[in-house]
């Protein structure tokens, strides 16, 4: 009888521990899975794929700008000052269509509110399967409907301690991150022409005399309607800013021309576009023949990878027109950037 009772002890004593721990982490809600930031709590935002569903889900907004790295130097407060409104920034580092997809999908049931998304449309990523996700470790967990599994958030040591850390940070007179904040990776790098070229080796020359495949055709396709149009056409009552990102001369180098494969980029961008431009709601921007950016190392990090200044830029662009593809206009876009791109000395970067 005392081994019962001492066992009924025991387990009493440790459940009521555990719903502690958990009931701890799920009133600070570092990661915002069940509620909002609590107010005058110093919230640290630095996790995107962690804390990227939650702020889709419960923080207050009109206005989704998401991406991949591409967006995270978007700043929310000139965002709201040039489109009105309120904005969050829901960047994935090294995202595919896919991924970037399902959280816009996740803002839409969740915020009936959401009238304006600003979206960055990876070039490199348009032939990606559109199921494709190449980030491992993914905590689906807190992105389902299954309270079951939440056990790996609420009775997870390293979210306690997180829990601490807000707590802490907010007696030390800290705030929360805000959303110019959020993900910036613009202080961490080195720009201009000699650190881009310090990111990569040239490529011997070679060709390729063949037109976009069949098959690539298909799969593009697949990937920009599951995760751009598709969504679009479901949700009339929104106005999607979509832009292809700005790649640098140095890209256009070494995955273009040194491998032979103008004719078939033009091929590919051109399939994409007709596809997008189906959708009224979508307002579709491009800037490869802002040559004044792709050809000014200055703006680049490495090959692809824009500062904070273009980051400004394309949101006033985007506001005021500025580069906006059209099924009238597109056609000459694509015969301007072909004749830019396909003429450059492109040794003279290297000179």
């Amino acid at each position: 009888m005392k081994a019962k009772t001492w066992f009924a002890g025991a387990l009493g004593g440790t459940l009521l521990l555990l719903a502690a721990f958990a009931g701890y982490i799920i009133t600070i809600d570092p990661f915002f899975h069940y509620h909002g930031p609590l107010a005058a709590l110093a919230y640290k935002l630095d996790n995107s794929r962690y804390q990227n569903d939650g702020i889709v889900r419960h923080f207050a907004y009109d206005t989704l700008i998401t991406g991949t790295s591409m967006v995270s130097n978007f700043k929310t407060s000139e965002c709201d000052a040039l489109f009105g409104g309120t904005s969050v920034k829901t960047p994935f580092h090294g995202g595919t269509f896919r991924e970037v997809n399902d959280n816009l999908e996740a803002a839409i049931r969740a915020n009936p509110d959401l009238r304006t998304v600003i979206r960055c449309l990876d070039q490199g990523n348009f032939t990606q399967d559109k199921d494709y996700v190449n980030y491992e470790g993914i905590p689906y967990y807190l992105y389902d409907q299954n309270p079951f599994n939440d056990t790996e958030y609420i009775l997870n040591k390293d979210v306690f301690i997180l829990s601490d850390t807000v707590l802490t940070d907010t007696a030390a007179g800290g705030r929360i991150t805000d959303f110019d904040e959020y993900m910036n990776w613009q202080g961490e790098y080195a720009f201009g022409k000699e650190a881009v070229l310090a990111t990569y080796d040239r490529p011997a020359q070679s060709s390729y005399d063949k037109g976009l495949a069949e098959a690539e055709r298909e799969q593009t396709l697949a990937n920009i309607r599951q995760n751009v149009t598709d969504t679009a056409r479901a949700h009339p009552e929104i106005t999607f800013y979509y832009y292809f990102s700005p790649y640098s001369i140095c890209y256009w180098d070494v995955h273009v021309m040194r491998q032979g494969k103008l004719d078939w980029y033009m091929e590919l961008q051109e399939l994409v576009m007709e596809e997008i431009l189906t959708c009224d709601n979508i307002r579709l921007f491009a800037y490869d023949d802002n040559t004044e950016l792709t050809c000014n190392l200055d703006y680049y990090q490495d090959q692809m990878h824009y500062s904070e200044e273009i980051n400004s830029r394309l949101l006033q662009w985007m506001h005021a027109g500025n580069g906006r593809i059209t099924k009238e206009n597109y056609r000459a876009y694509l015969r301007r950037i072909y004749e830019f791109y396909g003429a450059y000395d492109y040794d003279s970067i290297y000179s």
